[in-house]
């Protein structure tokens, strides 16, 4: 049985080419490098989706 890919969002990135990503039941975002994002990216088990931004502001902790 095939599993579906995790939809995560990106957030923003960084200094230092730190990108924010927003996986679903997790109420913060985490920090991924420029290097683990481009493999998440590419990888078949992540599907990245457009999340909005209400007023350009940031609702986690």
């Amino acid at each position: 049985m095939k599993n579906k890919p995790v939809k995560v969002s990106l957030i923003g990135k960084g200094d230092d080419n730190v990108y924010k990503i927003k996986f679903p039941n997790l109420r913060i975002p985490v920090n991924v490098n420029e290097e683990l994002y481009n493999k998440m990216l590419h990888s078949p088990q992540y599907e990245f989706i457009n999340q909005k931004m209400e007023d350009g502001v940031n609702n986690y902790a």
